[in-house]
């Protein structure tokens, strides 16, 4: 993927963009921005299944939604030298989101084909799909104003041929080491901790371990730790 990728615009990480809406502030002529929707934004492609799914854009304005469509590569997925690559414009793309362009009527909604062109590999393969208003075609220019733009960041996630789940789980008294050794995504949600009575429990952080990924959270009580844990066979309540 290195040399097709390599062509695209190179992208500064978005960790906070990760599968939500971001508000975007932008200075343009006057215009009504759009409010948009996705129906969904995390987009999972199993290998046993066709390699093409569809999310839809909804348009919440009494106005047209003018909106464009970005595929973004994710390489190293999870580590600290995640890198996003813009596919616009490059030969070869292995994942397609199309059109790249849309106009939505007031109220209306409209289709996003996603397609990942090679379907399943040998390793699991991640993608983010940019989904932003823009200012209509031959907008009155009335003058510069700051205009807040909600965009939207889906998660795609091609899985393996030969998906393989395999979570490697340390434990001390004071802190919970996880390490993926396995070529497929687990996620870590809902974890809770509470003390020997049962009486003062807390929250503990959520997270997406990709294929590698290690991560260590500190407790703060020897007791066990629940988490949710979802991976491609679904989901399931484990303790450690």
């Amino acid at each position: 993927m290195s040399s097709t990728l390599a062509t695209g615009h190179r992208v500064r990480r978005q960790r906070r963009l990760s599968a939500c809406g971001a508000a975007l502030l932008l200075t343009t002529a006057s215009w009504a921005s759009g409010g948009i929707l996705l129906d969904r934004i995390i987009v999972e492609f199993p290998s046993d299944q066709a390699p093409r799914q569809d999310i839809y854009v909804i348009n919440e304005d009494d106005e047209n939604a003018f909106v464009k469509v970005e595929v973004l590569a994710v390489n190293n997925p999870g580590e600290e030298n995640e890198e996003r690559v813009s596919l616009a414009g490059a030969e070869n793309v292995p994942f397609l989101a199309s059109p790249a362009r849309l106009v939505i009527g007031p109220r209306g909604r409209k289709q996003v084909r996603l397609v990942n062109l090679p379907g399943p590999g040998a390793t699991e393969q991640v993608y983010r799909i940019n989904v932003t208003p823009v200012m209509p075609p031959l907008a009155k220019q009335t003058g510069a104003t700051v205009q807040v733009v909600v965009a939207y960041q889906a998660l795609a996630i091609a899985h393996p041929a030969e998906p393989r789940e395999a979570l490697q789980v340390t434990r001390s008294d004071n802190a919970l080491h996880f390490h993926n050794t396995g070529n497929t995504y687990a996620l870590l949600a809902e974890g809770r901790q509470c003390d020997d009575q049962q009486s003062n429990c807390v929250d503990l952080p959520s997270r997406r371990l990709y294929a590698g990924n290690q991560w260590t959270i500190a407790l703060p009580y020897a007791t066990p730790v629940h988490y949710a844990v979802t991976t491609y066979k679904g989901v399931r309540e484990q303790r450690f």
